[in-house]
């Protein structure tokens, strides 16, 4: 199920109305939970399980994603 928490965009796995502008099925996106990601939000989305690349791309750039990048 692909809904996005900040914004409500969501995709075929979710059920809602295809007809609705919120219905984005070309967006890729993005999880926050217990996987092997580079990236967190949680400090400034603490609720947040799920953002779409529009949310997630705003985010990034006011700087409200942290990247955990290994070396």
């Amino acid at each position: 199920m692909a809904y996005c928490d900040e914004c409500g965009n969501f995709d075929r796995t979710h059920e809602g109305d295809e007809s609705s502008p919120d219905f984005q099925p070309d967006l890729y996106y993005y999880w926050d939970a217990p996987l092997e990601e580079d990236y967190n939000w949680r400090d400034s989305f603490p609720n947040v399980d799920c953002l779409c690349e529009i949310c997630f791309d705003i985010a990034n750039s006011e700087k409200k994603i942290k990247w955990e990048c290994a070396s």
